[in-house]
């Protein structure tokens, strides 16, 4: 339901435009003329992997650089490409290995890859170099509190919040922390101070709105989720429709919430999705009717629901009269 912070949503790095950065008296004549960037980085991507240049004005172009490679990996980052971001960030810093952003992007990206402990040791060699560097503390406190040591990943995004109140990351993995530990107040609170520095960030508005729901204030809950939705792009939507589907259920809209439910996912999964709000809430007989109408659907896909359905058919049964009549009163 929370936007994961280990991997989590870390936004996209900001692609930096490609120069050629050499003089012109040693620029062959067919580069003196503007070249398209992705021209210019498929040559770039054939000197990196050992392919030859064909075209002789060509074979001229200095050697990749330590930015190149940043560049090149920025680019397959923002293409989510990240095998092949995490091969350029890498030559990156054998070529330079005290560019501590690429360091830390490459933090960033292994925490996207699953892999924390890794992405703790890019962290933990900034920090090492530079004690100061609140970028270092706050991936370290992301990484810890991926690998579920939240002591250690609270000292750590206190400790780069003290060095940069402006880290809006930083503030919302202080609030996922909080969240993860039931300090619901104090995450909400992390997460408006993040809002302050990056207003219409939808992974925040999203944490937001799970912990107002998770502080059953789902009259709040519900208008942070909707404004949520105004913001994330639309293939990353299914999360946030499914919490303002929660939401609503909750509050005891039950229509609205099958609506949200339908638009993050299909009918089978919206009327499954209702099914399991009635059941948690005791309300057998509705959850029932939302089951068979999630097998109706799609009965060959759905064999979830027709458990579920056994589940609240189960605390439907009387003893003395038999199975009790199952009411349709689901949306």
């Amino acid at each position: 339901m929370k936007v994961s912070n280990s991997g989590g949503r870390a936004r996209a790095l900001v692609v930096v435009s490609i120069a050629l950065g050499v003089s012109a008296c040693t620029v062959p004549k067919a580069l003196q003329t503007p070249i398209e960037r992705s021209t210019y980085r498929e040559i770039l991507e054939r000197q990196a992997e050992g392919v030859g240049i064909e075209d002789e004005t060509l074979k001229e172009l200095p050697p990749m650089t330590a930015a190149d490679y940043e560049r090149l990996g920025d680019t397959y980052l923002m293409q989510n490409k990240l095998g092949l971001a995490n091969v350029k960030y890498v030559k990156a810093l054998e070529l330079d290995p005290t560019a501590w952003r690429v360091q830390y992007k490459l933090g960033v990206l292994l925490l996207k890859q699953n892999v924390p402990q890794q992405a703790l040791l890019n962290f933990n060699a900034i920090v090492a170099v530079d004690s100061m560097n609140a970028r270092g503390h706050e991936g370290r406190g992301r990484a810890l509190l991926a690998m579920g040591q939240h002591e250690e990943a609270e000292k750590a995004l206190r400790t780069a919040l003290d060095l940069d109140s402006g880290l809006w990351k930083a503030h919302e993995t202080m609030g996922v922390l909080c969240d993860a530990l039931g300090r619901f107040p104090e995450a909400i609170d992390s997460y408006h101070m993040a809002l302050k520095i990056q207003p219409n960030e939808p992974s925040v508005l999203n944490n937001l709105g799970v912990a107002y729901y998770l502080s059953k204030d789902y009259g709040r809950a519900i208008p942070t989720f909707e404004r949520a939705l105004t913001v994330t792009p639309a293939a990353e939507r299914a999360r946030v429709y499914n919490n303002l589907g929660r939401a609503y259920a909750k509050k005891g809209s039950y229509p609205r919430a099958y609506e949200a439910f339908r638009k993050g996912s299909d009918t089978a999964t919206a009327y499954n999705n209702l099914g399991m709000i009635y059941l948690e809430d005791g309300r057998t007989k509705q959850a029932a009717s939302c089951f068979q109408k999630a097998i109706h659907a799609s009965p060959t896909y759905y064999a979830e629901a027709t458990e579920n359905l056994r589940s609240a058919q189960a605390g439907l049964f009387d003893p003395e009269d038999g199975p009790m009549r199952v009411a349709a009163a689901c949306p």
